[in-house]
């Protein structure tokens, strides 16, 4: 695998310079006086051992060299992980002793540095390495608005729309609808509209048509959607936190979402909305950057029969008239406050491996995006293009992902008491309500109800208000605290 990632030789002498070839260390670490660094992550699957691949590289070499040996562990999800490190932090018995280092979120960091356990990165960077990182991922790490770095970003991702082109292509031909609509939520709830009445129109059963579009994180959408039309729902200044919670705003993200989704335009069935596209009901679904290996190579009936598709990826849809915007997204690692040679070795590992090629192959096998400025520079992608091939699903998702981060305006809420029980009520209380009123209207159609007038009901003023008084009470109850 080593031999297959190799640059051309003209190249490599820049790209040394490039991933910042590492200097005698200052703690006295040698091959003969080694040191060993703990990490704990929740990468699984491919990402894993992308993850594992590198570790070994660096083992055998780079940190052979320094006299550094990093031991890495898979502990399950984001969630179980961090049971574990509550559980290390409190030293509960059975616990393990805490790792030097873990992939982790900024609101998890934000827990821990108010128990003063998180190391400042800064004092083993300089001001010329900062800059190479993609400032909105550097900034996110500096949770407290100081210039102290407690979260290194290593990989990120942002959100992609997704399409099972084949079937898009025999709605495109019959309909004229053309992928111009995919530039925008207003696009695509129009065509998700369109979607439905052929898919209708192709049996003799009645309001039996398919919805075209489904998306994970809806979180995102609520968050990233307020804000590109002007309101940071949650805005955290020198500590305090204030909600921006506008009621036009949501009724603009209502209308995109709720509305289509109760009609049966939109969908969510399975765990992941990849899984609706391989099951063949939902067409089209905007999800990770880093979860692009799992869109489906072929579409699996309720009868049993299957077809091959093929893919297209699109950049994520914004609404219309607004600067584009996206979330920024993806855990970075956390450095456990301890001596500075075991902060300083744990420092040197996260450099290596946001060094631009190794950088690169973990993005190639993981999905995830490399988080330096040039790697989104022609002269580093075009060698990995070569190998992946332009065309294939890697390909667009690397390039669509790193012009995302290039081009749009990158946002993440900053972490504040309470915020991951903020984020889980606009996770689930839109999504949930359109989830549960379509089914009302399916079985109200079921027993004899016309379509419209089972819609009727939940398509007013009366609806929404109800939802929005309710969602922003429960929210200004948590930021209030």
């Amino acid at each position: 695998m080593k031999k297959r990632w190799i640059l051309p030789l003209a190249a490599a002498a820049s790209l040394c310079l490039l991933i910042g070839c590492q200097k005698k260390n200052p703690y006295g670490l040698s091959e003969k006086n080694p040191i060993s660094i703990t990490i704990w992550h929740y990468y699984n699957g491919v990402q894993k051992e992308a993850f594992d691949s590198l570790v070994q590289s660096f083992n055998e070499n780079e940190g052979r060299k320094q006299g550094i040996v990093i031991k890495a562990f898979n502990k399950g999800s984001v969630d179980e992980m961090s049971s574990l490190i509550n559980d290390s932090i409190d030293k509960k018995i059975g616990s393990e002793p805490l790792p030097d280092v873990f992939s982790a979120y900024a609101d998890k960091v934000y827990e821990i540095d108010q128990m003063g356990l998180a190391a400042d990165l800064s004092p083993y960077l300089t001001a010329e390495e900062i800059s190479e990182y993609v400032d909105a991922y550097m900034e996110e790490g500096k949770i407290d608005g100081s210039q102290a770095i407690k979260v290194f970003p290593i990989a990120k991702s942002t959100e992609i729309l997704a399409v099972n082109q084949t079937d898009w292509e025999r709605f495109s031909k019959a309909t004229g609808e053309t992928e111009a609509a995919f530039s925008s939520w207003e696009g695509i709830t129009r065509v998700a509209g369109e979607y439905y009445h052929w898919t209708d129109s192709l049996t003799e059963t009645p309001d039996d048509g398919k919805a075209f579009f489904g998306r994970d994180a809806f979180a995102n959408y609520i968050i990233v959607g307020s804000m590109q039309l002007g309101h940071e729902i949650f805005r955290t200044e020198a500590g305090k936190t204030t909600l921006d919670f506008d009621k036009s705003t949501m009724r603009k993200l209502w209308d995109n979402y709720y509305v289509p989704y109760v009609n049966g335009y939109f969908g969510s069935y399975g765990k992941f909305r990849s899984d609706d596209v391989k099951t063949g009901k939902l067409a089209a679904y905007v999800g990770a950057t880093s979860g692009i290996a799992y869109f489906p190579s072929s579409v699996t009936l309720e009868d049993g029969t299957s077809y091959a598709i093929k893919s297209k990826l699109y950049p994520l849809p914004n609404f219309e008239g607004t600067v584009p915007c996206a979330v920024q997204q993806g855990a970075g690692m956390m450095v456990f406050r301890s001596e500075p040679v075991r902060e300083y070795a744990a420092t040197v590992f996260l450099k290596w491996f946001t060094g631009v090629e190794h950088n690169m192959e973990f993005s190639i096998g993981s999905g995830y995006l490399p988080v330096k400025k040039v790697s989104g520079s022609e002269a580093v992608l075009k060698p990995y293009l070569n190998v992946t091939g332009e065309g294939s699903p890697v390909s667009q998702n690397l390039i669509i992902g790193l012009d995302t981060a290039n081009k749009y305006l990158l946002y993440t809420s900053r972490p504040f008491q309470g915020g991951d029980r903020a984020r889980e009520i606009l996770q689930t209380s839109m999504s949930g309500k359109a989830r549960e009123d379509y089914e009302k209207v399916r079985k109200l159609i079921e027993q004899g109800t016309a379509r419209e007038r089972a819609l009727a009901g939940f398509l007013t003023d009366d609806n929404f208000d109800r939802w929005y008084e309710e969602t922003r009470g429960k929210l200004e109850t948590i930021v209030g605290e």
